[in-house]
């Protein structure tokens, strides 16, 4: 059985990875290709986002404003993560919102394994619990 954790390794970690390793160890402007493949935006969409041509590059804070203004799943991620404060510990029904999980499997995970307020670093063990086939992702 496929996981949602391993969706959200390979497609959500894997990009958020590389997009703070180019942010913390690159420099201004940002590698335009690199930086919108971390978001899955096309150059289009930011542009239209940022109201701006997007030409040599990007800058850390509109790469930022394309994170809480973007429509990708990525940028939809994180802007539910802001609307519900960051929080150090989860609930379920937080984490239904933030990740677009059906709330009856994350109670279920939650249940499961025993994480019910779930830190956030034990996200990883929750998301193991959810089976991808009953969710809307796939590889």
């Amino acid at each position: 059985m496929a996981t949602f954790l391993e969706y959200y390794e390979r497609e959500i970690m894997s990009r958020l990875t590389m997009a703070d390793l180019i942010l913390k160890t690159g420099q201004e402007p940002y590698d335009l290709t690199q930086m919108l493949s971390c978001l899955q935006l096309s150059k289009e969409q930011a542009e239209g986002l940022l109201e701006t041509a997007l030409v040599r590059g990007m800058t850390r804070s509109q790469f930022l404003l394309l994170l809480q203004k973007g429509d990708s799943v990525i940028c939809r991620m994180f802007q539910r993560e802001l609307s519900c404060g960051l929080p150090a510990a989860y609930t379920p029904a937080q984490i239904s919102y933030i990740y677009d999980l059906d709330l009856e499997q994350v109670e279920q995970a939650a249940e499961q394994t025993g994480l019910n307020p779930c830190q956030g670093k034990s996200l990883s063990r929750l998301f193991s619990a959810i089976d991808l086939s009953r969710t809307q992702y796939w590889f």
